[in-house]
């Protein structure tokens, strides 16, 4: 069995700085809370050919948060951050064109109104223009439901309300819609549809509202609003009562497709799909896919050629869990590939797609390495159907940490930039600790698993191979060595401004030894450490990054 140890021990070196390799840069991204309050990655959207505009959660002190945006470089440089504070604050942001970016604020007072503002920032974070929204005639928004912009950059907001009607509340919806300097181009209020949920702009300025509420369900009200105003046309849709999710989005042809999960008797689920003319607003077809005993639609992303992509969770009648992808023909709304990733192989959790003009997206959420601790982690696929690879977690994941990419964006070259969190996990009563946000970029044509050997990758084979050497170069400077160990293990070539701690784990997660390391070499007592396979770390408390390397104690 011994003899099978130093191919194993290559192994994992190779697929250590493979991983490694892959990141571009690692951006922290965290507020300082107090315990147990942290910083949420929320969103990330991209706004110039060089820069891209991420949303956090940044603060929360008792009812008070506080919301940072952040313009960052391609490059990782953060060049310009925002930052908006209201109790127990929601705020959402668009890209508008021209280099403007549209940001609300939803501030929920105790005891009073809801109150919403709208910022208008330009490039460089300037506010141009800001407005509170509100009606005459004592109306009170209750729920602003809908935010989104046109290429003209008017805005669109729609909710509801009620107003003062004597001894009791006269119910309404909304729709405002205001130039790019937030002035009103028009207004509409509907007393007879009482939620508007979700609202789209199509290329020629024509709305289209959603309604959708528990008194008229399971139908749900298509409202229609020409650019300048006028009412077009109501609908009625009738879904399938089983229907537990309701989302919308408009395809390529700016035709309307429903979408979400829904029951199917009392023991399976389903995704159901619905595509609505854009001319004459009839269906033009229901689809129902992926009937499982359970399901969770994770995600729907429509192309720029109108190209439909899926993310599912099935959980089948024989057990397990499966995550399957899945590209839908947009003029039919036939299944046109399937993908299934089984959890048990690979397992991971995918929570969103990251879908652009190019030939290929990605999949992104974490991966399990075992119970104490997951990595975040993105599956690159051909828009054919073809896995392309895996992407690694960021070097500063390390054992008893969760970690997790969220969201993502792709630059011009179709590479991955992504946002997460990630959380140090307390093993002996698994809760988490603080929370950090953070954003990284990937690059390279190559993914984790592929097989595209790089310098770094040969020189450390090379090292690990000559057995009379015994020494792993991480670096130009920084070594590792002998491995395997009997006695001591050092490591040389250190600078303290790069690297200030070094610990131990052993594979299931537990940390061994920790210190601080305070000249250019350190040298670690391996005599109590039994026979195995060791992870050394070494941390930088100030820029978060991290170096890890396998080791084997042999005696």
């Amino acid at each position: 069995m011994k003899k099978l140890r130093p191919l194993l021990f290559i192994q994992m070196l190779i697929l250590q700085v493979s991983l490694t390799a892959q990141v571009q840069w690692y951006q922290n991204q965290d507020g300082n809370n107090q315990f147990p309050a942290g910083t949420t990655a929320i969103s990330v959207q991209a706004f110039t050919s060089t820069s891209f505009i991420a949303c956090y959660l940044w603060t929360m002190n008792n009812d008070e948060y506080t919301w940072k945006i952040s313009k960052t470089n391609m490059n990782g440089a953060e060049e310009k951050t925002f930052f908006v504070t209201g109790i127990t604050a929601q705020v959402e942001v668009k890209v508008g064109s021209n280099n403007l970016i549209y940001v609300l604020k939803k501030n929920y007072p105790i005891g009073q109104n809801p109150e919403y503002i709208v910022y208008k920032l330009d490039g460089n974070f300037v506010v141009k223009a800001q407005r509170t929204i509100a009606f005459p005639n004592g109306f009170n928004i209750i729920n602003l439901n809908a935010f989104e912009t046109d290429k003209s950059n008017n805005v669109y907001l729609a909710g509801d309300g009620q107003y003062p009607s004597g001894s009791g509340f006269g119910s309404a919806s909304f729709v405002l819609k205001t130039d790019k300097n937030l002035l009103t181009k028009w207004s509409r209020m509907d007393s007879t549809l009482t939620s508007f949920t979700r609202l789209h702009v199509d290329g020629s300025g024509m709305v289209t509202v959603v309604a959708d509420f528990y008194t008229f369900f399971p139908d749900v009200h298509l409202t229609r609003i020409s650019a300048n105003g006028q009412h077009a046309q109501n609908s009625t849709i009738t879904t399938d009562p089983g229907r537990f999710s309701l989302f919308s989005a408009l395809d390529d042809k700016d035709n309307l497709l429903l979408y979400g999960g829904k029951s199917i008797g009392d023991t399976a689920q389903a995704m159901y799909l619905y595509k609505f003319s854009r001319l004459t607003g009839s269906i033009v077809y229901r689809k129902t896919h992926f009937t499982a005993a359970g399901l969770q639609l994770n995600d729907l992303k429509v192309d720029d050629d109108g190209k439909i992509f899926s993310l599912v969770a099935q959980y089948p009648v024989s057990g397990g869990l499966f995550y399957k992808i899945s590209r839908i023909n947009s003029n039919t709304g036939n299944i046109s590939w399937n993908k299934s990733i089984p959890y048990s192989q690979d397992s991971c959790n995918l929570v969103k797609l990251v879908v652009s003009g190019n030939d290929r997206f990605y999949a992104v959420g974490c991966r399990q390495s075992n119970n104490y601790f997951c990595k975040g982690f993105a599956m690159r696929i051909n828009k054919n159907g073809h896995t392309e690879g895996t992407v690694p977690a960021p070097d500063s994941v390390n054992f008893q940490r969760l970690h997790w990419l969220c969201d993502g964006i792709t630059d011009h070259n179709n590479q991955l930039v992504a946002i997460g969190g990630t959380t140090d996990l307390d093993t002996t009563t698994f809760y988490s600790s603080y929370i950090k946000a953070f954003a990284v970029r990937f690059t390279g044509n190559g993914c984790g698993n592929e097989s595209r050997p790089g310098t770094e990758t040969t020189t450390l084979v090379a090292k690990a191979t000559e057995a009379k050497k015994e020494v792993i170069q991480l670096t130009n400077k920084l070594v590792v060595y002998p491995n395997p160990v009997t006695e001591q293990l050092t490591v040389g070539g250190l600078n303290k401004d790069e690297f200030d701690r070094i610990s131990v784990y052993d594979m299931q997660g537990a940390q061994l030894l920790h210190q601080t390391i305070s000249g250019t070499t350190t040298r670690i007592d391996t005599n109590t450490l039994p026979e195995g396979v060791y992870v050394l770390v070494l941390h930088s408390s100030v820029t978060l990054k991290e170096r890890n390397v396998k080791f084997i104690v042999r005696r």
